[in-house]
């Protein structure tokens, strides 16, 4: 079986098992996705020697990657926060209550720094491993596409989290093509991730972690 053959079976495979599992368990606590992408990470450099080939990409088409992935996440993280912070003040709006609520919580810098990790995960699997095998098997733009259609997915059946998710892959593929950087990329992650849920949501992502905590503890 030739390289190209076996990646797309990879792919069909792990896309099959994901769908299966977001489809059948559609509401789950936070740390199951947290665990079972860690387990992903493990698995992947596990294999690293083994499966090198597959994942490897060309050299970056920017020479200097480490500045053009900080400008260039820094000024797409810039340009999705005042949008995110005008869907804020609408959603503040509609639900008849001062916006300063959603933007004056500290618990928002606590919970940015706690969903680095996560960011980090979900940012090594859908680039560094996802990506380079469409890329494979695909032109560039169809994998930037399936990548970040395939980052929307597993955020189903929560649309609002879709239409964002498959806006910022989009952004976040784009500039790992372009200079194969991922801490970037994972700080964008957590900083937008968290304002959506703050600031667009008015959902306390720290203390919901706390009190998942206590319920856990004996």
């Amino acid at each position: 079986m030739n390289v190209d053959r076996s990646v797309a079976w990879e792919l069909g495979a792990i896309g099959a098992a994901t769908a299966v599992f977001v489809a059948s368990f559609q509401i789950r606590p936070p740390y199951v996705d947290f665990v079972l992408a860690a387990a992903a990470v493990a698995l992947i450099l596990g294999s690293a020697a083994r499966s090198r080939r597959l994942w490897a990409l060309a050299r970056a088409p920017e020479q200097n990657g480490t500045r053009h992935a900080w400008r260039t996440a820094l000024a797409f993280t810039a340009a999705a926060l005042v949008a995110l912070a005008v869907a804020a003040v609408l959603a503040a709006r509609s639900a008849d209550m001062p916006a300063l609520e959603r933007f004056g919580n500290w618990h928002m810098l606590a919970a940015a720094a706690l969903y680095f990790p996560w960011a980090l995960l979900q940012q090594f699997i859908f680039q560094f491993y996802l990506f380079p095998r469409w890329l494979r098997l695909v032109p560039v733009p169809a994998a930037v596409a399936f990548t970040a259609l395939a980052f929307a997915a597993v955020h189903f059946p929560r649309w609002p989290v879709m239409g964002v998710t498959v806006v910022a892959g989009t952004a976040w593929a784009l500039i790992y093509y372009r200079s194969r950087r991922l801490l970037p990329l994972a700080l964008s992650h957590a900083l937008l991730g968290t304002a959506l849920h703050y600031w667009v949501f008015g959902n306390d992502l720290l203390a919901r972690w706390l009190d998942l905590l206590a319920s856990r503890l004996p």
